[in-house]
This record gives structure tokens, sequence and C-alpha cells, in this order.
């Protein structure tokens, strides 16, 4: 295995240039390891409009650890409005993809990467989705995702959780918060609105998946059925 695993988004803007935002994750556990600036700017201090339910203490992280990966990402798309489209290609070990979509959209896909690999304590949970990372998925695949992860992860790290889905549903409003903090600190790192409004996107997820995570389980049984009454 190799020291490090990368994707790469690649942003065609609209005014003809072209934008690369490597990222790079430890191989071992998906920890993104980029290196930060050695400057960064005032918005990713950990007090400036800290989230409300982060555990961390300035003292020991005087910068918000998501805040200061998103610098290149926030700089890159900067000068766009969020109803700019944009070609955006994602380049991953596994496979390629390109869709033409909003700055809006091609922000969200990368600051929630980020988010999930950078050391947020509550976004850190998610780092097994990134591991597998699947840009601009639908609801039914972040559901059918989430849930997995979260049954996985009661499986290999010894969850307590016997209540069904109140863990995942209990993250997602603590999720929810970051997203909500994140927006704000995000609003005062740009004149322009595409970082705001892609956090406002990733935070419609905390607040429609698990009010859809009964109804889309009923969809997905039939999927289900040869492991009825199976012994396997």
């Amino acid at each position: 295995m190799t020291d490090a695993l990368r994707i790469e988004y690649r942003f065609d803007l609209p005014n003809g240039s072209r934008k690369h935002l490597k990222l790079e994750f430890r191989a071992s556990d998906f920890r993104l390891i980029n290196e930060v600036a050695a400057d960064p700017p005032f918005w990713t201090e950990l007090k400036f409009n800290q989230c409300g339910n982060c555990p961390l203490n300035s003292k020991k992280s005087p910068q918000c650890p998501a805040a200061l990966q998103m610098v290149p990402a926030v700089e890159a798309l900067k000068e766009l409005v969020s109803f700019d489209t944009v070609g955006v290609t994602v380049i991953q070990a596994e496979r390629t993809m390109r869709v033409e979509t909003t700055a809006q959209q091609a922000m969200s896909s990368v600051l929630g990467l980020i988010m999930a690999t950078a050391g947020c304590p509550w976004t850190d949970r998610m780092r097994p989705m990134a591991r597998f990372h699947l840009p601009f998925a639908s609801e039914a695949e972040t559901v059918y995702r989430s849930v997995s992860m979260f049954l996985l992860a009661r499986q290999l790290a010894g969850g307590a959780d016997t209540t069904g889905f109140a863990g995942l549903q209990k993250l997602y409003e603590n999720l929810h918060v970051v997203n909500r903090d994140m927006s704000r600190r995000l609003g005062a790192a740009t004149r322009t609105d595409p970082a705001r409004n892609a956090m406002a996107l990733l935070d419609s997820y905390t607040t429609l998946l698990p009010a859809a995570i009964d109804s889309s389980l009923e969809e997905l049984k039939p999927l289900f059925d040869a492991w009825r009454n199976s012994e396997i």
C-alpha cells in the first residue's frame, strides 16, 4: 500500500481558467495530511464563530482543523457566485468523474470531504464514508451509505447503541450544529457566497436524512428479498 491516497478536484471556471485542488490522505486511516498555511487567515481561528458543540480547546488547537484545511478550496472558487456553472473533474485511483454543476454544489462536495477527514471531532465520524468518496451522491445513495457505515461502525468499533438508528440521528443533530456554525465562519472568509451556500447544502442532509431513514429503508426492503430466512 502506498504512503498516501489522493483525490484531485479540477474546476473549469466560466472564464476559461482551471483550478486544481489536490487532497492527500494517510493510507492507513484516511486522515487528510495536506500541508496547511503557515500564516492562516483569521477565520480559521478556533474561537472565531466556534461551533456550539465543539469540544476542542483553543490552547491545544489554536485553529479549527477543518477550517484550516478548507483555505485552498475557498480560495479556488472565491471569485464565483453560487449558481455559476463549473465543470468538475474528480480523479480518484479507482475512477474519474466529470460533471457540470453549480459552484455551490462543487464546493459542497469538496468541503464535505475535507470536513470528514481534517480532524473535527464530530465530522470525523464520517471518515469511513469519505474513504469511499462518492462525489455528488443522491439522497438515496447517501442514506444507504450512512446507514451501512453506522451498522458497520457498531460491528467493528463495539458501539453500544441498541435502539435502532437513534445514535445515527443523534450524530446528524450534532452535524447540523457544526454545519450551521461553519457556515457563519465561512461567511467571513469571502465576499461571495459559494462556500456558505455549500455548507447549507451539506446541512440539508443533516436535517432531511434522519426523517428519511425509515421511509428510505422501507423502499430498499425488496432489494433484500434473497436474504430473508437465509442461513448465511
